[in-house]
């Protein structure tokens, strides 16, 4: 969680790439249908640490549920960041000691313990034209 500021500056629409794969991207968990939401994916656990994505997407916010299809994605071991940004400024508001007082989540519902979930406990691997992806914001 400790750069989700540099994560919402570089989330803009992926440029399409040679990569060929997609997720349907299922978020669940949604409050409240203002702002949006912003999505960085990752293909290494160096990419993980510092916030440096292969892909971003952005999506607007509905209640409930919000379902995304990521596309032009590398087949093999991806793991996903994102957060719903309420307020619309792009970045991940912070409460104290740094906890986020908006919601995020991570794939695979990946534990928060002190910190953002490791690369190990967040990723998943991406096969075939479409792999279907689920997770709750926190």
């Amino acid at each position: 969680m400790k750069k989700y500021a540099a994560l919402a500056s570089l989330l803009a629409l992926a440029a399409p790439t040679a990569w060929g794969a997609s997720v349907e991207l299922t978020i669940t968990g949604v409050e409240t249908a203002s702002g949006e939401i912003l999505i960085g994916v990752f293909d290494s656990e160096t990419g993980w640490k510092t916030d440096a994505s292969v892909a971003d997407a952005r999506a607007d916010a509905a209640t409930g549920k919000v379902v995304v299809t990521l596309d032009g994605l590398p087949e093999g071991e991806v793991a996903i960041k994102l957060f719903h940004d309420v307020d619309s400024n792009g970045e991940l508001k912070r409460g104290n000691f740094g906890i986020p007082v908006e919601p995020y989540g991570f794939s695979n519902d990946a534990p928060v313990r002190f910190g953002p979930p490791s690369w190990s406990a967040a990723k998943f691997t991406v096969a075939g034209e479409t792999t279907a992806h689920t997770l709750a914001l926190r």
